[in-house]
């Protein structure tokens, strides 16, 4: 699981696009080499990311290290980002959460939403041999990557309110949390907020709007057809009509 969510982390983590030309692409990798090996910090570290990538040339995870290592050792904070998780996660070399560690607090004391989100997923998520969980000391983390925008965060602060890991359990609270990221379109959110609704845990039970929800995390690619068969089951035609036409029109919908 701790894999499964930095790799996710580590496939949406913003950053500028390359040209898809594959040419073009190779001219900009040499061009970038160049610059990378002159002591551009900026250089070396997109020269990582298309190491890591394969833009450019042949994929090398293990050269993606190298180079955004140089850049995170000059400060750059997104380097020290992308190094810590591709640490974190094994990519380039063997799993390293210690290593992983000091470059993730230097972009979260950046105030970088990643770096304080993968703060979070250090206390969560070490193998058990590196350190046992420390979910409390994790809610901080994930709290300040919330404050910062980070939706995974948000994410994480409702489930582990509604699960009681390292809080005591609190529905109400973990409804308005994970309301918060289904708003912003996560589809694991929002589905959770459906299975919620229907079953009026942390909030009044309202099977029509739970309709509207789980129509939300269906156009995401999130589906429970037992849960589906099981709302449509309390509701009229035109309430689910309507349920269909509101999930649409509203954000997070797809």
């Amino acid at each position: 699981m701790m894999r499964l969510l930095v790799l996710c982390l580590l496939a949406w983590l913003a950053a500028p696009a390359f040209a898809e030309d594959a040419s073009i692409a190779a001219m900009e990798r040499t061009r970038t080499q160049k610059e990378a090996e002159a002591g551009d910090i900026d250089a070396a570290f997109m020269l990582g990311r298309m190491y890591r990538d394969g833009v450019g040339g042949p994929q090398d995870e293990a050269e993606a290290r190298v180079w955004l290592k140089k850049a995170a050792d000059a400060g750059h904070v997104r380097a020290s980002v992308l190094l810590g998780l591709m640490l974190m996660a094994g990519q380039g070399g063997d799993a390293d959460f210690p290593a992983a560690r000091p470059y993730l607090l230097y972009a979260a004391a950046a105030g970088d939403e990643d770096g304080l989100y993968a703060m979070g997923l250090q206390f969560m998520e070490a193998p058990p041999k590196v350190s046992p969980p420390e979910p409390a000391k994790a809610i901080f983390w994930f709290r300040r990557a919330a404050a910062e925008g980070s939706i995974d965060a948000v994410y994480k602060l409702g489930f582990m309110s509604l699960r009681g890991i390292g809080t005591p359990a609190d529905p109400a609270e973990a409804y308005r949390w994970l309301l918060k990221a289904a708003e912003a379109g996560d589809a694991q959110s929002q589905i959770i907020v459906a299975t919620m609704l229907n079953e009026g845990q942390g909030v009044e039970k309202n099977p029509r709007q739970a309709l509207v929800w789980y129509y939300r995390a269906k156009a995401n690619g999130m589906v429970d057809d037992d849960l589906e068969v099981e709302l449509l089951k309390q509701v009229t035609e035109d309430e689910a009509k309507s349920a269909k036409t509101e999930a649409e029109s509203l954000p997070g919908g797809g």
